[in-house]
């Protein structure tokens, strides 16, 4: 599928500290268990080292006495030789002792190789176990409430269990789908209706570019589609969607710089009633969430909207920079207060270890994601599938079990 490898390529950060962890976290035991066999065996090694010189030196002495309980008559020179004789038998005796000990050594080191070959696979799943992998979910900014619930749900069924890697990111995998998958992940358009989506979020999210690109997806699946450029207070914005306008082949409302933007908006909608118009887009301006004036002037942007049709905005639309991690928790509770989102856009996922936030924002609101960013081309904002994205971040292939 081409959306899952262009997802595991642009992951890369993300899913290789997860994947990487996560067979660190079986391989340090593997180490453990290695080091302590070799240990072992180093021990043994000595013990047969010290029985084979203990050996020849009593073979040695036992032929000496046997010599002299017999009291061989002879010269010196021939002692010599007879003693000679019965140590050139010494060297046979410590070979058949050395190869008993290579037999037994050989049979150890059979079951070592099997030792490491079972730790390499799989580890128990104990306390130790568990901390190393909350730790690397809190570190892979999925954050410390949905990382602990994720480890207590595996702990629950899974405790002591004999547990591989493929099994280990299988059930992480299963754990973040089940949180990811909270609705429907395609962003609908009424028929024979004007929808109205409205896009929010602070500076710098990408607010701007995420709308031109989805003007260009839905005017190319059929729809007519208009832009409303109500951030009159940056001219470069009103640039920046007047650029898109043109690139995509579609109309824009704007007003003068400063103008109110709610007065943007109402003219927008109107334009977009007259004209028949399937799809307004609009652009708000970039605002912190601590500011309260410019989180008051949203709310009148909403109001306008309902004052012309009250089931709209029929879509919210906060757009989030994936690279602030898990600042992004805190802007979706302000403006989830102020504009009643329904919905998430997550752009600049590529290149960023910071994947992980999907499932703690996700979580902790309870908002579906419809979009994210992979990167600055038209094709990069993709629709988010909660299930490619549970295995890719873990570092699964595409063969769900």
């Amino acid at each position: 599928m081409k959306f899952f490898r262009k997802l595991k390529e642009k992951l890369f950060s993300t899913s290789s500290k997860i994947k990487d962890g996560l067979e660190g976290i079986i391989d340090n035991q593997s180490i453990e268990n290695i080091q302590e066999e070799q240990s072992k065996q180093d021990k043994l090694d000595k013990s047969l080292s010290q029985k084979i010189n203990e050996n020849f030196e009593q073979k040695k002495e036992k032929t000496l006495e046997e010599s002299h309980k017999n009291n061989i008559k002879i010269d010196k020179t021939k002692s010599l030789v007879s003693v000679s004789n019965k140590s050139k038998e010494l060297p046979n005796t410590v070979e058949k002792i050395q190869k008993t000990s290579s037999s037994k050594k050989t049979g150890i080191f059979s079951k070592i190789i099997k030792t490491v070959e079972k730790v390499t696979k799989k580890r128990k799943l104990d306390d130790k176990m568990l901390n190393e992998i909350e730790d690397l979910l809190i570190s892979s900014d999925i954050g410390v409430s949905t990382a602990s619930l994720i480890v207590e749900k595996i702990k629950k069924e899974n405790f002591s269990k004999e547990l591989d890697i493929k099994q280990l990111k299988q059930l992480i995998s299963d754990e973040i789908y089940e949180i990811m998958n909270v609705a429907d992940s395609f962003l609908k358009i009424k028929e024979d209706q004007l929808n109205i989506w409205l896009f929010v979020g602070v500076n710098g999210s990408g607010k701007t570019t995420t709308i031109g690109k989805i003007a260009k997806q839905e005017k190319d699946n059929g729809k007519k589609v208009i832009l409303a450029a109500a951030d009159t207070f940056r001219a470069a914005a009103v640039d920046q969607l007047s650029i898109w306008s043109k690139r995509v082949g579609i109309e824009m409302v704007k007003g003068e710089e400063k103008s109110d933007p709610a007065s943007v908006v109402y003219k927008a909608i109107e334009e977009a009633k007259k004209s028949d118009y399937d799809l307004l887009l609009i652009d708000t301006a970039g605002r912190l969430q601590n500011k309260t004036d410019l989180m008051q002037e949203l709310e009148k942007i909403i109001r306008v909207i309902k004052k012309q049709d009250p089931s709209a905005p029929h879509n919210c639309l906060i757009v989030l920079d994936a690279t602030t991690g898990q600042n992004v928790i805190s802007q979706v509770e302000v403006f989830l207060q102020s504009a009643g989102l329904t919905g998430i856009i997550m752009t600049k996922l590529d290149g960023t270890a910071r994947g992980g936030v999907l499932v703690a924002v996700t979580k902790k609101f309870n908002l579906p994601i419809y979009r994210i960013g992979l990167g600055e081309k038209i094709e990069d904002l993709e629709t988010f599938d909660p299930k490619l994205f549970s295995r890719v971040i873990v570092g699964l292939d595409n063969n769900p079990v």
